[in-house]
């Protein structure tokens, strides 16, 4: 039975009215919600009527004992339909994974700071799934950015009475410095790839500077060969339930780049060889359209894909670097040409320029030395 209402004094005409709340969802055990109701009988039954409908409807919250845990379930049910899939398993995994375990238990309302100090300190020093230490600096400010999100919706529902994340002091995530290859050794990576199925991915990433997911997802009606040029529209991405494409998370991302000579002799090539395989395998063929795929046409998964290229750097002898550091390495030998920050930051869809200077500024450095010592030479007053 979902609720029930029994008498108190038939002289006051009150009413003892016990709603049955879903279980909870750590120990599994019943929970209720009760209430004194004053008046007839018939009107109690509408107020347990309009209180079961509320609970259908995901208004009715029993604040005073909602665990924390509870609520990060309630706010994942009302606020993450409108996010982008890969960002939402983003955050429930951090959820899941993370948060619950430490902080479920503990009453909303008697969350305090110090409970989230201890927790990202905890995280720090031992947070990783696999019991191999701790959480990078990066991580826990993930983490903190979630539970400030998330109690920040609590305090407009008036659910509590401040958001105690605010005193908090989170870890402050290390500015990342950009890794990147020489062009010796960009060399050295496309002859070693040249025979391997990631061959044309670390090609088109090397000759475009584009992002993991951009490469992978580039589509043939997207490249104009007799043209020279890519445009970058979709994004390949893995989610749970499979791979999706989506478009790039700004419009900046959406963009038109010029290739080279050299890659579109490769593409063109290439191009010929999947016709070839299509014909070979017949109706074997996953036909996708896609520039970047295995032999039969299946797509690649990213995440397994970034494995094999750090497998063949492994069994090269090259640095070991992340694939998206190929579109720094991109970037770098633009900057050693000479390339302009505005030029850089459209080929690469950064949304703005300053993103260009900040990841690109050391580089930018050493070309304004040399720019330094070309000066010297132009102007001598000895």
């Amino acid at each position: 039975m979902r609720g029930n209402i029994t008498p108190i004094s038939k002289v006051k005409s009150s009413w003892k009215i016990r709603i049955e709340l879903p279980k909870d969802t750590i120990t599994g055990k019943r929970r209720q919600k009760c209430y004194t109701f004053y008046g007839n009988k018939k009107d109690a039954e509408k107020f347990l009527t309009e209180k079961l409908r509320e609970l259908d409807t995901g208004i009715l919250i029993d604040t005073k004992k909602m665990k924390f845990g509870e609520y990060l379930d309630y706010w994942k049910d009302k606020t993450f339909n409108n996010l982008e899939v890969t960002t939402k398993e983003g955050y429930i995994q951090k959820i899941e994974k993370h948060i619950k375990p430490y902080l479920s238990n503990i009453l909303l309302e008697n969350l305090k700071p110090l409970h989230l100090q201890n927790f990202y300190e905890e995280k720090l020093k031992s947070g990783k799934l696999d019991g191999r230490g701790g959480l990078s600096s990066r991580t826990v400010l993930a983490i903190h950015r979630i539970i400030h999100s998330a109690l920040q919706q609590a305090v407009k529902w008036q659910l509590v009475a401040r958001n105690v994340a605010e005193a908090v002091e989170p870890p402050k995530a290390k500015k990342y410095k950009a890794k990147f290859l020489n062009d010796k050794q960009t060399e050295e990576l496309i002859k070693k790839a040249k025979n391997t199925d990631i061959y044309i991915p670390i090609v088109i990433a090397v000759y475009t500077g584009a992002r993991r997911g951009e490469v992978l997802g580039l589509n043939w009606n997207n490249v104009d060969l007799e043209k020279g040029i890519i445009k970058i529209i979709d994004n390949l991405c893995a989610t749970n339930n499979g791979l999706i494409i989506k478009q790039p998370k700004t419009n900046s991302g959406i963009r038109t780049i010029a290739i080279s000579e050299t890659l579109i002799k490769i593409l063109k090539k290439h191009k010929i060889n999947q016709m070839r395989n299509k014909i070979r395998l017949g109706i074997n063929y996953q036909d996708n359209n896609m520039v970047c795929c295995y032999e039969d046409g299946h797509l690649f998964n990213p995440k397994r894909f970034s494995a094999k290229f750090h497998e063949l750097l492994e069994n090269n002898n090259l640095p070991v670097i992340r694939f998206h550091d190929l579109r720094h390495s991109h970037a770098s030998l633009l900057v050693k040409m000479g390339v302009q920050p505005k030029e850089i930051s459209s080929r690469l869809g950064h949304s703005n320029i300053g993103i260009t200077m900040d990841l690109y500024s050391h580089l930018y450095e050493e070309t304004d030395r040399e720019v330094a010592k070309i000066f010297d030479k132009l102007i001598n007053v000895n």
